[in-house]
């Protein structure tokens, strides 16, 4: 089950089964937070900070720790991505698979690019769920990387039970 923080009821859903997970301000929810559950739905939520503030929104990305997590490749229509822009937790601007430019990824990480034309604000919350992930096969909290547009990154812990 999704923990819908901050009420992103847009983006749940996925994998059934499995515990629920909380995250850290930069935010990343997994559907599934059971140990070596796989193919597990993974959102990041990352709130817009005066780095990338002003810019065009082109691109998302997650880096998972090295030999713990695996992230496969996705399909464009199976990403989806939106922008909370009030913050009442409800996205206002979702973009579809026709604004997904290219979605490149290795075995510990993932980067959607992305042409919008959308204008960051700050205070703006990019949301991005990647369907692809497998958990670790062990039990504990990790550090994963959020990243938005090259010029934001920050760290979310995520719980795997």
């Amino acid at each position: 089950m999704l923990v819908a923080l901050g009420g992103c009821s847009a983006f749940s859903g996925g994998s059934s089964g499995g515990a629920e997970t909380t995250a850290s301000d930069e935010q990343v929810e997994v559907a599934d937070a059971e140990a070596g559950a796989t193919g597990v739905n993974q959102t990041l939520r990352i709130t817009v900070d005066e780095a990338a503030a002003g810019d065009e929104l082109t691109e998302v990305g997650a880096t998972y720790p090295r030999d713990e997590f695996v992230v496969d490749s996705a399909q464009h229509d199976a990403i989806l991505l939106g922008v909370d822009t009030d913050g009442d937790g409800e996205i206002d601007r979702q973009f579809d698979e026709s604004h997904i430019s290219g979605v490149n990824n290795n075995a510990y990480s993932f980067d959607v690019t992305v042409d919008t034309d959308y204008t960051l604000q700050q205070g703006d919350v990019v949301v991005l769920r990647y369907p692809a992930v497998d958990n670790p096969d062990e039990p504990g909290t990790y550090t994963v990387e959020t990243r938005l547009n090259g010029a934001q990154a920050a760290n979310a812990s995520v719980t795997i039970e």
